[in-house]
């Protein structure tokens, strides 16, 4: 028995093609997708605003067909935005996505949690109380609605959003009396502050505090960039500066066979990483 890995499905150059997309999915031997919908169907879906159950139920199928999963529904939006309106929007997006994630086979729903700049350039504002007070109100709108669909909303915490940290992750975990619907997708990397935090350290303490609220992990390397919009620029496992195989091993520790997500190898990185031999590795 294998590791449970996954990748996201937009990392796969194809889109609007369901049929070359999957083909080529079940090629690279891979079996659970992070999957955002206006990412890999951006003209079908017109930019995912046209997400419904019969969309949904096409890409299960297909997808189930070549032994392949949504493990995991992404929806991207700002549960902060600044301007009022807009926020409520991306809220409503999220409710959307929340109510059509089953369609598509999946029962958990992610996002990060947003950021007081829209262009998400990494700012410390992010760190007021306020903000993280209006994330709450965000999640009191979004949890219950999760609750009725029978699906798990789950947030990815990190440094760039209020949710910017374990103790920030665990005081939002109380205040929703650790909700059976309320789940964590865990990027130790994204927890990273300074180029002296320790990613092994982050990744055991994470697992000791809320084991049972982390749905997935995910697994990258990167290179360490203080001065651009993000801490780190992410590459090619094997390539930065993360033993990736200790990260994993801590998971594997934890949850056997939990779900391990490759994170954010785009722009071709994903092809270079399923040609090495790290990779053959893993997706057999």
């Amino acid at each position: 028995m294998t590791y449970n890995y996954g990748v996201r499905g937009h990392d796969i150059l194809i889109k609007d093609d369901l049929d070359k997309w999957s083909d080529k999915i079940k090629e690279m031997k891979i079996h659970t997708l992070q999957f955002a919908l206006p990412l890999s169907f951006p003209k079908t879906s017109s930019g995912g605003d046209l997400i419904n159950p019969g969309l949904g139920n096409i890409i299960r199928r297909n997808l189930f067909k070549k032994d392949i999963e949504i493990g995991v529904l992404s929806c991207y939006v700002n549960l902060i935005h600044p301007d009022l309106k807009i926020r409520q929007q991306q809220i409503n997006k999220m409710k959307k996505y929340l109510q059509n994630a089953k369609f598509f086979g999946a029962n958990i729903v992610a996002t990060e949690t947003g950021s007081v700049d829209p262009e998400f350039a990494f700012t410390r504002s992010n760190f007021e109380e306020k903000h993280f007070m209006e994330l709450v109100e965000t999640v009191k709108q979004l949890l219950p609605f999760a609750q009725k669909c029978g699906v798990n909303l789950a947030l990815e915490p990190g440094v760039n959003h209020p949710l910017c940290s374990l103790d920030k992750t665990e005081e939002l975990l109380r205040i929703f009396d650790y909700d059976p619907a309320l789940k964590i997708i865990l990027d130790p990397a994204n927890l990273m502050l300074t180029k002296n935090d320790n990613l092994l350290g982050i990744t055991k303490e994470a697992f000791n505090r809320f084991n049972d609220q982390i749905v997935a992990v995910h697994i990258k390397d990167f290179s360490w960039t203080p001065n651009s919009n993000r801490l780190i620029k992410t590459v090619v496992p094997g390539t930065g500066e993360v033993n990736v195989q200790d990260v994993i091993d801590i998971a594997e520790s934890y949850q056997p066979k939990g779900l391990k997500m490759f994170d954010e190898l785009d722009q071709g990185m994903l092809d270079v990483f399923i040609k090495s031999d790290y990779a053959k590795n893993i997706f057999k």
